[in-house]
Order: structure tokens, then C-alpha cells, then sequence
């Protein structure tokens, strides 16, 4: 087994072609159908919490407001600075939260198989 360094050539070129492959899977359909979906998901999320705590709940001013809420509880960051007061909007923050997991979990994994494929096709 041979356990030579890279020299910087070979890191530069190995660096080259694994973002040549994260942009190829950027432009993907696959990638682009699951941002699109899950910034959807958001937004349709943020409006129903828009519309089930508006009035009710005392940090939630606009609607910019909620769509924060939302992408902080999809991401799983939860900063806490607006949280639900009523049972449905803590449902749906629930539901939210289960649905930002999923998708942050089919983006690692399409970032995984981009990483492991080129791995393997250069044998890094």
C-alpha cells in the first residue's frame, strides 16, 4: 500500500473536481425540485402560523415575522425569540420541525452520494 502525501497539485485538482461536482448537483432537477419543495413547505407553513397566531401571539408583528419562524424551525435552530402560544400553532411548529428534519436529511445524503462518488471515481 503505497501512503504518499498529496502533493498540492493533486489537492488542487481533487478540490477542482469536487466542486465541479457540487455544482452539477446544484443544477440537478433533483436538487432543484427538492428546493423548491422545501422552501415551499416553508412558506406554506409560516402563513398558516401567520394566520393561527396573528392577533394572538405578541411577537409576531408581519408576516416576515412568521416566515422567520418558520425557516428557523425547519433549520432546526429554534433562536426561540418567537415561539407559538396556541396548541395549533405548536402543532404545526411540531410538524414543521419533523419536516425541515427530512429534508435537511435527503439534502445530506444527495451531497453524501455526489462526495462518495467522486471519491470513489478518483480514488482520493
Amino acid at each position: 500500500m503505497n501512503h504518499r502525501r498529496p502533493t498540492s497539485q493533486t489537492v488542487i485538482v481533487g478540490l477542482r473536481l469536487f466542486l465541479a461536482e457540487i455544482f452539477s448537483l446544484i443544477k440537478s432537477p433533483v436538487f432543484i425540485l427538492l428546493t423548491v419543495l422545501g422552501n415551499s413547505l416553508i412558506g406554506l407553513f409560516s402563513f398558516i402560523f401567520f394566520w393561527i397566531e396573528s392577533g394572538i401571539n405578541p411577537k409576531l408583528q408581519s408576516f416576515i415575522d412568521a416566515l422567520w419562524w418558520g425557516f428557523a424551525t425547519a433549520t432546526t435552530t429554534g433562536y426561540g425569540d418567537i415561539t407559538p402560544v396556541t396548541v395549533k400553532g405548536k402543532i404545526l411548529g411540531i410538524l414543521l420541525m419533523l419536516t425541515g428534519t427530512a429534508l435537511f436529511a435527503m439534502f445530506t445524503a444527495l451531497f453524501a452520494e455526489t462526495i462518495l462518488a467522486n471519491t470513489r471515481q478518483n480514488k482520493f
